[in-house]
């Protein structure tokens, strides 16, 4: 049951991006239709909105052109968008009916952690020159 709910590949989980990304957009035009609208959550809106839209970039650039996808830093980068669509779910649908910033700032602030993390990991993957092939240590590749 948890693999229906939290598996990478899961239809739910790209389905609560989806839901995300659409109650954002229409959190966004309501807020643009507000006679005036309040800065703060136009402001908070613009953090979040890039801040997916790199996670959302990460997760989707392929890095290593001899492996399987999602191998690596891939995966991570795959992995951290299981959170990420659930929390935009939750805040943009809270955020769109009632006004409500809270989770806004919870997700900016989990997005922000997941960004540095993915930063780090693109810097030392540029800076990594080892011909190694992705995964060998881990998967064993070595032993055999």
């Amino acid at each position: 049951m948890l693999k229906l709910f939290f598996d990478r590949y899961s239809k739910i989980v790209l389905l609560m991006e989806i839901m995300g990304v659409a109650f954002t957009l229409a959190w966004i035009y309501k807020l643009a239709q507000s006679p005036d609208p309040s800065r703060l959550i136009s402001i908070l809106l613009a953090i979040y909105s890039v801040e997916y839209v790199l996670l959302r970039f990460c997760a989707s650039r392929r890095l290593y052109k001899n492996a399987k996808r999602y191998e690596g830093v891939e995966l991570h980068f795959k992995k951290g968008m299981i959170p990420t669509s659930y929390g935009m779910a939750l805040a943009s649908l809270l955020g769109f009916w009632t006004g409500s910033t809270i989770l806004l700032w919870v997700m900016i602030f989990v997005m922000g952690i997941l960004l540095y993390a993915n930063f780090t990991l693109l810097y030392l993957h540029c800076k990594d020159k080892s011909k190694t092939p992705v995964n060998y240590y881990s998967n064993k590749k070595f032993m055999s």
